[in-house]
């Protein structure tokens, strides 16, 4: 199943440009201002406004290009890019401008005279805050929560919201994920936002699949920090449903009229110089045959394309001086009518073209049925809620596999642009998902428990790779498990290897100080580990 934002929310941009700019200024102080402008939206217009923040932003693309994917090693840079910092203060302003909003919904339901029949609408809103909550969290660490968004509400007292550590912020999540998963009702006596629902079009199922996979993520990443927490709510999890082979959560353009992710375009067409990784290339080929001969995993050829020499040539993940320059320009949107355009002088493979070029079709992803079937098999392998068992280890596992290749390949073959190496079917065949299941390097290893957790980062960090944001918190919440290339690592440690976090933006440190300081003890540095990490 895959699940949509309809055309409503497109509408809805609108609204959410005058009641952002009118009461949720970028300054955590200024979005906190008291206001009137949002009570006059309805409710159904509120709820959608809300889901209308779950788009990447502008500045989140393009650190995505330029730090994530080398942080990660999903791929690299040939280049310097955009700063480090790009991100950091549209990321904060639109989580606050919609935690304002949320304080609203969350009075409106309150004052209902039957709060039950509220229960579905509820459950969705604290889904939706949760999955934001998550990946801010993830992106800065300890930071306001709790107390935020009142403001709007409850007056100037609420101006300046203290700060929660990430613990608290990751057991609120799951509170309100339980809560969630137990509330969701199929009762005809539930208040409805009708078309206004444009997230998962009011299917109760799925999004109770998508709460219960949520706090299966959220328990799983903190396993290692709280394992009472995280043993009760992955045990909850494990016996409710969760998304399967199918239902992967995101927002899909190819079924929402009109819905194009400009950005993404911008961030690659703008100052980009992505290229295939030698870390990523290591786990999808046998060899370094230039003619790709090697390649066991049909993802290499659509997350990337051959050079101009229609070779594919890694770039070094950690280059040397004798590392050969990068030509060519594979991202000039000349090539998108003509496929050949500025490929002489590229040497090294690129991210696909494609992923810049198809606005219609190309989902960005939230949260897929692979990464749930990984995350369980996480579970199994070191027995977090669930005895260890090495068995469903692998099921899950080679679930998990056969989930991202089926998801993956339908992308490339639904979508409206490819042309060049597009897969001529949507699904994998028994004999491509053998390839990554009984390669000697990815075969799950029933015989070292320890061996196939690295292989379970390592899917899952793969299946990830639209999503660079989950794969930096795999990342350092394993301590440095996924892929990494271990040549020169002192390049990789002096250029990537020291970022953990966003840096607070400027105007929180001037507009909420006294808070910031609090929690932070005055220090704002990227180097700074959050809770989540070893």
């Amino acid at each position: 199943m895959r699940n949509l934002i309809k055309y409503e929310i497109l509408i809805l941009f609108g609204i959410c440009t005058i009641i952002l700019t009118t009461s949720c200024k970028k300054n955590f102080e200024e979005i906190n201002t008291p206001h009137t402008e949002t009570t006059e939206a309805t409710t159904p217009e509120l709820f959608n406004l809300i889901i209308s923040s779950l788009p990447i932003q502008s500045g989140e693309y393009s650190f995505m290009n330029s730090w994530m994917y080398p942080i990660t090693q999903q791929a690299i840079v040939t280049a310097g890019a955009y700063p480090y910092d790009n991100a950091k203060a549209e990321v904060w302003s639109n989580f606050y401008s919609t935690m304002a909003n949320y304080r609203l919904l969350q009075s409106r339901i309150s004052s209902t005279a039957d709060t039950t029949t509220m229960d579905n609408l509820s459950a969705m809103l604290k889904t939706i805050i949760s999955y934001k909550a998550f990946k801010m969290t993830n992106y800065y660490g300890d930071m306001p929560y709790s107390n935020s968004g009142y403001a709007p509400l409850l007056g100037s007292n609420y101006y300046k919201a203290t700060y929660d550590t990430q613990s608290d912020i990751y057991s609120a999540i799951l509170t309100d994920l339980d809560w969630a998963v137990d509330h969701f009702s199929s009762s005809s006596n539930q208040y409805s936002v009708g078309s206004y629902e444009t997230f998962l079009k009011n299917d109760v199922t799925t999004w109770k699949k998508f709460a219960n996979s949520l706090r299966l993520y959220v328990a799983v990443t903190l396993a290692s920090k709280n394992s009472s927490l995280a043993t009760t709510q992955i045990s909850k999890a494990l016996n409710n449903p969760l998304l399967q082979e199918g239902e992967d959560i995101g927002l899909w353009p190819s079924n929402i009229t009109n819905l194009q992710f400009q950005w993404r375009q911008w961030s690659f067409s703008a100052n980009c110089y992505l290229r295939m990784g030698s870390t990523m290339w290591n786990w999808m080929s046998s060899s370094d045959d230039i003619d790709g001969n090697g390649i066991f995993d049909i993802r290499a050829k659509i997350f990337y394309e051959p050079n101009g020499d229609d070779n594919w040539v890694p770039y070094p993940q950690n280059p040397t001086s004798s590392t050969t320059s990068e030509g060519g320009s594979p991202y000039n949107t000349l090539r998108f009518t003509n496929w050949d355009t500025l490929r002489s002088g590229m040497h090294y493979s690129p991210v696909n073209l494609y992923f810049e070029q198809d606005l219609t079709s190309i989902p960005e992803l939230m949260l897929t049925s692979a990464q749930v079937y990984f995350l369980k098999a996480e579970a199994y392998n070191r027995g977090i809620g669930v005895t260890a068992n090495s068995t469903l280890a692998k099921a899950a596992y080679d679930s998990g596999i056969a989930a991202s290749l089926n998801m993956w390949k339908g992308i490339a073959f639904n979508s409206s642009v490819w042309v060049v190496n597009k897969p001529t079917s949507a699904t994998a065949t028994a004999t491509e998902i053998a390839a990554i299941t009984a390669n000697s390097k990815t075969s799950y290893n029933t015989s070292d428990a320890t061996s196939a957790l690295k292989q379970i980062y390592a899917q899952l960090w793969i299946d990830q790779y639209r999503q660079p944001f989950d794969a930096w918190t795999l990342l350092k919440r394993t301590g440095g498990l996924t892929p990494m290339s271990g040549d020169n690592s002192q390049y990789y440690d002096n250029n990537f290897g020291k970022f953990y976090k966003f840096l607070y933006p400027d105007d929180e440190l001037s507009y909420n100080s006294i808070n910031w300081k609090a929690a932070s003890g005055g220090i704002n540095l990227a180097t700074t580990k959050l809770w989540i990490q070893p």
